[in-house]
């Protein structure tokens, strides 16, 4: 996961926590900190709806009912314990009050990683280090190929040579579950196929 975010609805800053999942590289200095529990995160000004879906950038948090249809359906994610801090904006709009007293959060995350078709897709090498051999891929949204030789039947995943991003693809058959329920503010643009 677009088709646009609604602006009535609440989203979030994540402030943590992050943890270092590579040794740090000197040379290429490239990103080598992660997210992980307890996510913290800040409510952002401007509404007081939180949605079924709940976005900052590509980290997702959702409410029990989305948790208790993915769980339905066992797709394979992890679900994280969301900690919400006292908001630092002094910007006089909108907010959820604090202490947050509202539905239970749950951050998803994808535990399963899919690599494309770097031929098919296009896929350009941004950098490539010499000393700690890490691999920089230059990050696409749009005509993907996954071969189907290398697709296990995962509905929701990451792309292994996008390294550490939280972006999260879904295929249209988990989508199409998805919205067929009605839950609010999701997001998702075509990425791609599988073929």
């Amino acid at each position: 996961p677009g088709s646009g975010v609604a602006r009535s609805y609440l989203g979030f800053s994540h402030i943590g926590t992050w943890k270092d999942v590579y040794k740090p590289c000197n040379d290429c200095n490239l990103n080598t900190q992660d997210l992980f529990e307890p996510f913290q995160i800040e409510w952002e000004p401007g509404s007081n709806q939180i949605g079924d879906f709940s976005w900052c950038g590509y980290s997702i948090i959702v409410l029990k009912n989305v948790k208790d249809y993915m769980d339905q359906k066992r797709v394979k994610v992890s679900w994280g314990n969301v900690n919400v801090l006292k908001p630092t904006s002094t910007v006089r709009k909108k907010m959820v009050s604090y202490p947050y007293t509202g539905p239970d959060l749950y951050w998803l995350t994808s535990v399963e990683k899919i690599n494309l078709d770097s031929e098919q897709s296009g896929l350009e090498i941004k950098t490539k280090c010499n000393t700690c051999g890490r691999i920089r891929y230059k990050f696409i949204m749009e005509g993907i190929v996954i071969s189907k030789s290398t697709w296990s039947n995962q509905h929701i995943f990451k792309i292994k040579q996008f390294g550490l991003s939280a972006a999260t693809f879904i295929t249209e058959e988990m989508l199409n579950g998805l919205k067929s329920k009605g839950f609010n503010n999701l997001w998702y643009k075509e990425a791609g196929i599988i073929k």
